[in-house]
């Protein structure tokens, strides 16, 4: 009867695994290409690759075509809060995220969950001090207001590369590679 207990136990152990866990992988588009689709502040679903978890973002570049990623914020206080669950606070950890485009496209990417280069209570693109992350002086780089969050977080694609170093990120690369299944 106890070996019959134990074989039920890891029947619903394995079944359970298996049915929560994220089944689908996004397709491995390089940035070049992504980019083109992320013109005029779009908003987006991130969905975190282990947990299956979701949340919205708006993408905040001024000019996208010309970015090296994409900059977002979640769109409210609701989805910064969901960002915050799931890393446990901010962090520059890159995760590996699937990315609900607005033609339903879904692509693999990785981003983080550090606040930077802004300041809510300021308008975007105005000339600020002390924006978060230590950027310092320069324009703010927090499109979305009222969403709790100072600045905004990056969001990389295949080929996409630091705004500091103009160079691959290999964590977030890394990452990517995991959520395109590659």
């Amino acid at each position: 009867m106890k070996s019959f207990f134990v074989i039920i136990f890891l029947w619903v152990f394995i079944f359970l695994t298996i049915s929560m866990s994220p089944k689908k992988h996004g397709s491995y588009i390089h940035w070049d290409i992504v980019k083109n689709r992320l013109i005029d502040h779009p908003e987006l679903k991130i969905i975190d690759f282990e947990t299956g978890s979701s949340w919205d973002v708006i993408v905040g570049n001024e000019n996208i075509l010309g970015s090296l990623h994409a900059d977002v914020e979640p769109k409210s206080l609701k989805d910064y809060e969901k960002s915050i669950q799931i890393w446990g606070g901010t962090s520059w950890e890159p995760r590996a995220v699937l990315v609900r485009m607005p033609n339903n496209e879904l692509i693999a990417a990785s981003m983080h969950n550090m606040p930077h280069a802004g300041i809510e209570e300021e308008p975007y693109l105005k000339l600020v001090k002390n924006r978060t992350g230590g950027y310092g002086e320069g324009l703010n780089r927090d499109y979305v207001k009222n969403n709790g969050m100072s600045g905004h977080v990056c969001l990389h694609f295949l080929g996409s590369k630091s705004h500091k170093t103009n160079k691959e990120i290999v964590a977030h690369q890394n990452a990517i590679k995991i959520a395109a299944h590659k």
